[in-house]
C-alpha cells in the first residue's frame, strides 16, 4: 500500500523516510563518538563499558566519575571525553511538551493526574541551543495553546524558537480548542488538530468538554492560514471507532468544497489509542477493539469501491490504507527489525518538568528518563550523563522494551541500518523534509 501513499500529504509529517535519511549525518557522528569513546562490543572493555552504561542510567554512578573511567579506559584527555559527550546530547527532532496545562479532561489522558509543569520560557533559549535541533514538534501532556509563563504565550514561545534557530522546522500538535493572537501560526511548518471524533456527542464523551464545533472551526483558520499542512487527527478507539466512516465521509463532503490550494495542505491522520508502552489486551487480535476496527476498515474499502473521488480522497489525503485488517494488529505500521535503536540518538522528547526521555512511549514509565537538566545543580554533568542514556538505549540495554514486538519506532532505526552505507548526499532530498 505504500504505493498509493507516496503522493499524500499524510507522507510529509508521518512515517517520512526522506526525514529520517536528513538525520544519517548525526547518527554517523554520534555513532563515531561512541566507537572513540570505547562503547561498542568489539572494544576490549565492552563488558566493563556497557555495565557503565547501565550504572550511570539507574544512578549507580556519576556523569563526571563516568567521564573519568572512559578517560581512563580509552586513553583520551578528560576534557575530550566530556566535550564528546557534551556534543552527542544534540539531538535531530525534539517533542518539545511545552505544558501540562490543557483546557479539556480527555478520559484516558496520561498525564491528567500530574501537576500544571510547565517549561520556564527563560530555559528555553538554553534548551535550544544544547540540544540543537533541526525540528521541533510543539507538543505536550496539556494543550500547548494553553502555554503561559512569566507573562508570555504561546506566540512568544514560537516567535521565540524562530528567533533562537531562524532555520529550524516547527510543526504543532494540539487541540486547536482556540488560537492566541500573534504571527506565531506563520512559523510553523505543519500543524494537527487532535479531533478523534465524527459528531461533537463523541467528541464530549471522549474529551469532556464540548469544544467540537470550536475545534472545526479553528481548522478551517489553520487551513486559511500559511501553515503548509493542517493535519486531522483521529485516534482510534473503542469509544469512537464506530464513527470511522461517518468522520471519513464527513470530511470528504468538507474537502471537495473546498478550493484547490486548501485541499492540497489537509491531510488526515488515523493512529491507535495507545495507553502505554506494553502491549494491552486492547491491542491483542481478536480483542473487541481490534474487531470493530476491522467492521469499520471493511465499510469504508466497501464505500471506496464504489466512489472513486472517496477512493483517491483517501489514498492521497489520509493515512487509512495504512491500517492493514490482514495482519490482525491496530498498528499502522508494519514491525522492522532493527540490531541498535537509532531513534534514541536521532529523537528527544522534552517533557513540560524538564525531563528527557528518547521516545513518547517511554514517557509513561518515570524509570527510563535519561536526565533532567531543568533540576538538576549541574547542567553540564546532567547533560553528558543524558548522551550516556542515549548511548543505552541505542544498544538496546533497555530490554523490556527495546525490540521488535513493543518498539514502534522501529522503522526509524531499521530505515537508518538499510542505507548506512548509502551516499545520502547524492540523494537530493528535499530540505523541507526534516520533521
Amino acid at each position: 500500500m505504500s504505493g498509493s501513499l507516496r503522493k499524500s500529504a499524510v507522507n510529509s509529517v508521518m512515517r517520512n523516510n526522506n526525514r529520517v535519511l536528513h538525520h544519517m549525518e548525526l547518527a554517523k557522528y554520534k555513532h563515531k563518538a561512541m566507537v572513540e569513546l570505547g562503547f561498542c562490543e568489539s572494544n576490549a572493555n565492552w563488558a566493563m563499558m556497557s555495565s557503565l552504561l547501565s550504572d550511570v542510567k539507574h544512578g549507580r554512578v556519576k556523569a563526571a566519575d563516568a567521564a573519568g573511567m572512559i578517560s581512563d579506559a580509552t586513553g583520551l584527555d578528560i576534557g575530550t571525553v566530556r566535550s564528546k559527550l557534551r556534543s552527542c546530547y544534540q539531538t535531530g527532532l525534539l517533542e518539545f511538551h511545552a505544558t501540562d496545562v490543557c483546557d479539556l479532561r480527555c478520559i484516558d489522558c496520561h498525564y491528567r493526574d500530574k501537576s500544571d509543569a510547565t517549561i520556564p520560557y527563560s530555559s528555553v533559549p538554553g534548551y535550544i541551543n544544547a540540544l540543537s535541533p533541526r525540528a521541533v514538534t510543539v507538543t505536550g501532556g496539556g494543550e500547548p495553546n494553553c502555554y503561559s509563563s512569566e507573562g508570555k504565550n504561546i506566540n512568544d514561545l514560537v516567535c521565540l524558537i524562530r528567533e533562537i534557530s531562524p532555520h529550524l522546522q516547527i510543526g504543532l500538535i494540539n487541540n486547536n480548542t482556540h488560537i492566541p493572537d500573534g504571527g506565531w501560526v506563520n512559523h510553523l511548518s505543519w500543524q494537527r488538530s487532535s479531533v478523534d471524533a465524527h459528531d461533537a456527542a463523541t467528541y464530549e464523551y471522549i474529551k469532556g468538554k464540548d469544544k467540537y464545533s470550536l475545534c472545526i472551526d479553528n481548522i478551517y483558520r489553520m487551513l486559511g492560514s500559511d501553515v503548509p499542512h493542517v493535519g486531522v487527527g483521529f485516534l482510534y478507539r473503542k469509544e469512537n471507532i464506530s464513527g470511522m466512516k461517518s468522520f471519513l465521509l464527513d470530511w470528504h463532503q468538507r474537502w471537495k468544497k473546498m478550493p484547490p490550494g486548501i485541499k492540497a495542505k489537509i491531510n488526515i491522520q488515523f493512529r491507535p489509542i495507545s495507553p502505554a508502552i506494553e502491549r494491552v489486551p486492547e491491542h491483542d487480535a481478536g480483542s473487541e477493539l481490534e474487531s470493530r476496527t476491522s467492521e469499520m476498515v471493511a465499510q469504508v474499502m466497501a464505500q471506496a469501491q464504489s466512489d472513486a473521488c472517496f477512493d483517491e480522497f483517501l489514498r492521497t489525503y489520509t493515512n487509512f490504507y495504512s491500517i492493514d485488517i490482514s495482519r490482525k494488529s491496530l498498528y499502522l505500521h508494519e514491525k522492522h527489525s532493527f540490531s541498535k535503536c537509532y531513534n534514541a540518538l536521532l529523537h528527544r522528547v522534552l517533557r513540560s518538568d524538564g525531563s528527557e526521555y528518547p521516545d513518547f512511549l517511554l514517557c509513561n514509565d518515570e524509570e527510563m528518563s535519561l536526565g533532567n537538566v531543568l533540576t538538576s545543580d549541574n547542567a553540564d554533568d546532567e547533560r553528558i550523563r543524558i548522551a550516556l542514556g542515549t548511548f543505552y538505549f541505542h544498544h538496546r540495554l533497555a530490554t523490556q522494551y527495546c525490540n521488535d514486538e513493543n518498539c514502534r519506532q522501529c522503522w526509524v532505526s531499521g530505515m537508518i541500518e538499510r542505507n548506512w552505507d548509502s551516499d545520502i548526499s547524492a540523494m537530493g532530498l528535499p530540505d523541507s523534509c526534516f520533521f
